[in-house]
């Protein structure tokens, strides 16, 4: 190792083919001894025959190195051949064979940005000159592409023409099939209740569509709080992060329900006790229908005022003669059900109980008629004994 340190090692080149010492074999990848410090890697399935790999630990194997990310040469055995073409146009420039070859394998290779040209950019690959739409660098539509500038990413070639004087490639396809790789490994561990964190994707005012790591799950207006919203887009934004709570799933058809109010406290069991019979409250007129009117107690609890129980002096046909939305009002409980979450108020006056006021009147009436007789007892006793002397 000491003898060996003073040797340089082999300088591997992306675009260039390699011969490489197979190292150990995967399910998923081969790694090669490039004779560099780093690795080489290429996939397991380039070398199956008959579901058996043809080759094993200690084999020489030639490869095109077409990309370097993470510290390892991706390769692939595909274009091996390319470079030894007996065409003059291959002879002449191995980098444009191994082009057309990836272009007719459709196999990803690397290149880098480095410019931004009218309408997309331009990208070097294998020493030669491409072009990329703008609508291909990302999976949307790219706001600003100066970020891209100097960046190295894998591309798929789309057009190959005029010997390699005219090259498009493209990035999109890629992205959208990493998206799908991802969206169908999450999906393998996704079930019910489960919280994500989730961005807010689109806003509308049925819902907003949010992305919980590479699947879009929609959050219905119902879902967003226990208080009453009447569009999405009053309280949520693109871009928002959110944490969401998984509550329906159709893997057939690749849709989910999210929810952000389960994972929110429940006014009802924070108002707890305060919800008693005759309990009153000042409480904000937040919908007027032709029965009535729903008051708003506290956030997320709101209660029925009949068009019956508006404490007016004269027959209401409609609460809008009487009230208006956003007004406070003071009302008195009814009747309360927790577990319905119903709650029927009233604006009129509490009828006065006089039940306690008569039993102490006849208390006291009772106690002077007893009073009353034992005078006239204590007379009458008198009056005898007089009599007698």
């Amino acid at each position: 190792m000491y003898k060996a340190s003073f040797h340089p090692t082999a300088r591997v080149k992306v675009g260039e083919v390699a011969e490489g010492k197979v190292i150990s074999i995967g399910k998923d990848n081969i790694f090669l001894d490039l004779g560099s410090r780093a690795e080489g890697m290429i996939d397991s399935d380039e070398f199956l025959r008959q579901g058996e790999s043809s080759v094993k630990a200690g084999d020489r194997v030639q490869v095109l190195v077409t990309a370097f990310r993470d510290g390892i040469f991706h390769c692939t055995s595909r274009l091996r051949q390319a470079g030894r073409s007996d065409s003059r146009t291959a002879k002449d420039s191995p980098s444009l064979a191994m082009l057309r070859e990836a272009y007719a394998a459709r196999i990803p290779i690397e290149g880098k940005v480095k410019a931004v040209n009218k309408g997309g950019f331009e990208v070097q690959v294998m020493g030669q000159k491409a072009f990329c739409p703008i609508s291909q660098i990302e999976k949307k539509y790219c706001q600003n592409p100066e970020i891209h500038l100097e960046q190295t990413y894998s591309f798929l070639i789309s057009q190959y023409e005029e010997d390699g004087r005219n090259i498009v490639i493209g990035r999109k396809e890629l992205l959208q099939a990493e998206e799908r790789e991802r969206a169908r490994l999450l999906w393998q561990g996704l079930d019910l209740k489960q919280v994500h964190e989730g961005t807010v994707t689109s806003v509308h005012d049925y819902g907003a569509f949010v992305d919980i790591g590479g699947v879009e799950g929609l959050l219905h207006v119902s879902e967003i709080s226990h208080q009453k919203v009447q569009s999405a887009r009053e309280a949520l934004q693109p871009g928002q992060k959110l944490q969401v709570a998984i509550i329906k799933m159709d893997r057939e058809a690749g849709k989910i329900s999210l929810s952000l109010k389960t994972l929110l406290v429940d006014p009802w069991t924070a108002a707890g006790d305060k919800l008693a019979l005759g309990a009153e409250f000042a409480g904000k007129v937040v919908h007027l229908k032709p029965f009535g009117a729903f008051i708003e107690l506290f956030p997320g609890v709101t209660g029925l005022l009949h068009v019956s129980r508006l404490g007016a002096d004269r027959r209401v046909n409609h609460p809008k003669e009487v009230l208006e939305v956003g007004a406070m009002v003071n009302v008195r409980i009814l009747a309360v059900d927790t577990e319905r979450k119903t709650l029927s108020l009233t604006m009129e006056e509490p009828e006065e109980d006089f039940s306690a006021e008569l039993s102490r009147l006849k208390e006291k009436q009772d106690l002077d008629q007893k009073k009353g007789s034992g005078t006239m007892a204590a007379l009458l006793d008198s009056v005898i004994s007089e009599e007698k002397k």
